[in-house]
């Protein structure tokens, strides 16, 4: 499926979901859900954490979709994200301390993610994510965003409201920040 059939099914099946279609939304689901866990589970640590924050993304935006007069003027991935990175924020918010609780599985996780070369070089994961954490938020996001969903920067762009210039920028700016880290 090319990338504008992929778009222009998803602008159906949102459609169709915004009128209250659940098996619609049920494809929407099974496409996003793993991104969505996928994202979170590198923020948090946590598989049950990320579990029940992923269903509580796809919530939100099910029922954010059936208030009347709905319309999604940005793309359902990225209003998706959003969710998702506002219940983090509100999980950490909510949390006395910041540390991130890992999983004893978390290190097979990150090892199996499809990670680009460029933070998977010489470090271990777990080196990675003792990393991660400890860089901007913003940074964190654009990693995870560019290097592990491998979402484009004009995807990101539409994500964080900013230039792709900027993204690009931004970018540049997390992996120094990040190889810092590692050092």
């Amino acid at each position: 499926m090319t990338k504008i059939e992929q778009v222009d099914k998803e602008k159906e099946l949102l459609s169709k979901a915004i009128s209250g279609d659940k098996e619609s939304f049920g494809q929407l689901y099974d496409f996003y859900a793993p991104r969505i866990f996928r994202y979170i589970r590198l923020k948090v640590g946590s598989q049950a954490l990320a579990e029940d924050l992923t269903s509580e993304s796809f919530l939100r935006m099910w029922n954010f979709m059936q208030k009347e007069g709905t319309e999604i003027e940005e793309s359902f991935k990225a209003l998706l994200y959003k969710i998702a990175k506002n219940l983090i924020a509100d999980y950490y918010k909510r949390k006395s301390s910041h540390e991130v609780l890992l999983d004893d599985d978390f290190k097979e996780f990150l090892l199996q993610e499809p990670a680009k070369d460029e933070i998977k070089s010489k470090e271990s994961a777990e080196e990675i994510h003792k990393a991660l954490v400890l860089i901007k938020e913003d940074y964190q996001n654009v990693i995870i965003w560019y290097y592990v969903d491998e979402l484009s920067v004009s995807e990101i762009a539409e994500l964080m409201d900013k230039t792709e210039g900027a993204v690009r920028v931004l970018i540049h700016r997390a992996l120094k920040s990040l190889k810092k880290e590692l050092e």
